[in-house]
């Protein structure tokens, strides 16, 4: 079963099971990719553009989360965060720091005549992008450049 078909069986669940939260996350996710399928001429996602929406959706949401929580708004910082929760379920298995790093390792050692880190950042987050943050990715890559130059 498909990430996008996931998304919609589970939908229909949180609708019977009563679920509001859970409902309006998945709705919203819903609506997010039709219209980006509409965007692309009716042409339907792949698991992991499916999975960069997500990513992105949650960039956005935790975002809005610090604001809420500087701004007092104890209600919309819970909501946010439980979004945030439940949009993480339907994302790949997430690397340890530890297999990231030995990750990052192999590619920067396939990769050995590249001038600049911004390069092999680019190679390791198209590579690593669904399985970590790209934070993480660029922060990691960038120290272990520096230790081969």
């Amino acid at each position: 079963m498909g990430l996008k078909n996931k998304i919609q069986v589970n939908n229909t669940q949180a609708l019977k099971a009563g679920n509001k939260e859970k409902l309006e996350a998945l709705r919203y996710l819903n609506a997010q990719i039709n219209d980006k399928e509409i965007a692309q001429g009716r042409k339907e996602l792949t698991d992991e553009e499916i999975v960069k929406l997500i990513n992105g959706q949650i960039k956005k949401l935790d975002e809005s989360l610090s604001f809420f929580e500087k701004g007092g708004r104890k209600k919309l910082a819970e909501k946010t965060s439980s979004e945030i929760t439940i949009l993480k379920t339907y994302l790949p298995k997430q690397l340890s720091d530890e297999e990231l790093e030995k990750e990052i390792e192999k590619i920067v050692k396939d990769n050995p005549n590249l001038p600049h880190p911004g390069a092999l950042i680019g190679i390791a987050i198209k590579k690593l992008g669904a399985k970590a943050d790209n934070k993480k990715i660029s922060q990691i890559t960038l120290k272990k450049f520096k230790n081969k130059v």
